[in-house]
């Protein structure tokens, strides 16, 4: 059944099956909602509803739109209470958010709103490895989180960073560069501190096609469903099943001294 846009967002979440007072991780395209024929505001308001008293409403809040390692060659300087969000209006209107809470990482950070914000978020940034064991992304797959794409490509999932960071001693070539970049952090009480981080080789960003994962999973309707409105993508993922198969095939391509299927480009 079509979605009319004019039922509004909540009639989209429907549709799409996901889960209400759950954790969501939301990545948005505000231009190509704005053009499905949904506000921003109205977007905002319809998950928060959804996520209710018990759920969790995470989305990324990174001060970059580069590459990451140019992003850290440059020295920028992260306040987590004065960065801007650089990837979009949607997460700099959440990240204004009353009651919303910032994660410490200079580059992958993460903003959350609801029961499981402040877990999420962290007391801590994740050094060195920006997507390793003590990541919010890594809290977030802990936590069974739901993967909500709201107007952009099914090449868009950060946690593709998190399947690489595991399976990459198996992989043809390192996901990081040989060195850690010192980036200043400054905290909520305005202390400063450095912290090491590793820089994602621009391949493994540019290259990489999430969209993959569905010609070679083929997954049910259960872990993945799909609509598109006045042509925006909308997606959801469950990422348990989608972590465990990931992991799994990466793992297994490795093995073979082969790029899993996300990173075919890489040859």
């Amino acid at each position: 059944m079509p979605v009319n846009p004019q039922n509004g967002v909540s009639a989209l979440l429907e549709m799409l099956n996901v889960p209400r007072e759950r954790l969501l991780y939301v990545q948005a395209s505000g231009d190509w909602i704005q053009r499905a024929g949904f506000g921003a505001a109205e977007t905002l308001a319809a998950l928060r509803e959804w996520i209710g008293g018990r759920g969790t409403l995470v989305m990324p809040s990174y001060p970059f739109h580069s590459t990451h390692l140019e992003y850290l060659e440059s020295g920028a300087v992260f306040d987590v209470r004065k960065t801007p969000a650089g990837i979009g209006l949607l997460a700099e209107m959440f990240r204004r958010t009353p009651g919303a809470v910032r994660s410490l990482d200079p580059d992958f950070c993460v903003t959350a709103f609801g029961a499981e914000a402040e877990a999420v978020a962290g007391g801590e940034p994740s050094a060195p490895d920006p997507f390793g064991p003590g990541s919010s992304y890594q809290r977030m797959l802990d936590r069974h989180a739901t993967l909500v794409g709201l107007g952009v490509s099914l090449n868009t999932n950060s946690f593709m960073h998190v399947i690489d960071s595991r399976a990459q001693s198996g992989y043809p070539s390192p996901v990081y560069v040989d060195r850690t970049f010192a980036m200043t952090v400054t905290d909520g009480d305005g202390t400063s501190r450095a912290v090491a981080r590793w820089g994602l080789r621009p391949q493994f960003q540019q290259d990489t096609a999430p969209s993959a994962i569905n010609d070679e999973m083929k997954p049910s309707g259960r872990a993945f469903s799909t609509v598109e409105v006045n042509d925006a993508r909308f997606f959801r993922w469950d990422l348990d099943e989608w972590s465990t198969w990931c992991l799994d095939h990466a793992r297994a391509r490795a093995a073979a001294g082969a790029w899993p299927c996300w990173l075919s480009r890489l040859g």
